[in-house]
Parts: structure tokens; C-alpha cells; sequence
């Protein structure tokens, strides 16, 4: 029987972008981690470089599970960050090697996070710690998750499409 769970979906979902960060990797220079395709344009200001659009995007990945299980009660707002706190394109995030291994670690906390909520999780929700107008919930984060990691992913894969081009 097929399991069609909203957190199986969202599972299969979030193992198909991960699988999108393994193509955009491979056979990747150094290099073209940093290249930035657009150093100025007249529309919101130069384009972020293609590691640093993969590097943010998993880390924005685990902000917003952390975020959820602060929702849930089962972290303190100070343990609320990305994979790799502050320094989340640092120098070790230059190497594709490197970001294939952290895609791979954020892939295994999706999971752990994803295995330890069901339905009943997905509905919690939790005034902000330091907003009070704002109510969190733990669906809108996952979702949300989701959605950024995509938009991510798109940028990364375009990048990558006009660093062939070079």
C-alpha cells in the first residue's frame, strides 16, 4: 500500500531536490562555485554565485526544521540556526566535494526531523519568541523549507546552465 501521508510527501519531495543538488555538483569545479554570472544588474543588485545559492539554501533548509521544532517545544530559540550557524558559505563550502557531504548531512536531518513528527505535529503551532504578532507553525516551516530550498535549486541550476556556457 502507498503511503500518501502529507510527511511522506513531503519527504519524497524534499529527496527529489536533494537529488537536484547532486546533479548541479557534479563534475563541478572549484571554481565555479564562486563565479557570480552577473557582477552588477540593473535589478536588484549582483546575482549570489552558484555555492553560495547551494550553500544557503540547505542552510536555510535546517533554520526552518529548527524553527519547527521550536514550535513543537523540543529546542530553545538559541539553538534555532542554519547547518552551519553564521558562517554558512565559509571557505570549506568552496570545494563541491565538501557541499555534496553537507547536502548529504542536511538529506539525513530532513529525515530524522521528518520521522520524528506525524499529522498531529504538522498542526502545532507557536506564538514567535521574539515577535508577538506573528504565530509559527510547524507546517508553514516545512513548507516553507520546501519552497525555499526549490527556489534555491532553480537559481543554482540556471547558474550552473550559464557556467557551461563559459
Amino acid at each position: 500500500m502507498h503511503d500518501a501521508s502529507e510527511v511522506t510527501i513531503c519527504r519524497r519531495l524534499f529527496d527529489e531536490k536533494f537529488v537536484e543538488v547532486e546533479q548541479l555538483l557534479a563534475d563541478l569545479p572549484p571554481e565555479a562555485l564562486l563565479w557570480r554570472p552577473f557582477e552588477s544588474s540593473p535589478w536588484r543588485g549582483p546575482a549570489a554565485s552558484l555555492g553560495w545559492l547551494i550553500a544557503h539554501s540547505l542552510s536555510s533548509t535546517i533554520y526552518l526544521l529548527r524553527r519547527a521544532e521550536w514550535t513543537l517545544g523540543r529546542l530553545e530559540w538559541s539553538q534555532v540556526d542554519g547547518d552551519e550557524g553564521k558562517d554558512e558559505f565559509g571557505p570549506a563550502n568552496h570545494d563541491p566535494d565538501y557541499l555534496r557531504e553537507r547536502a548529504r548531512r542536511v538529506q539525513t536531518q530532513v529525515h530524522a526531523f521528518l520521522d520524528s513528527i506525524d499529522a498531529n505535529a504538522m498542526n502545532q503551532t507557536r506564538p514567535h519568541a521574539k515577535r508577538v504578532d506573528v504565530v509559527l507553525s510547524v507546517r508553514y516551516d516545512v513548507m516553507h523549507a520546501l519552497e525555499h530550498l526549490s527556489q534555491h535549486i532553480g537559481h543554482a541550476q540556471l547558474t550552473r546552465q550559464l557556467w557551461a556556457l563559459l
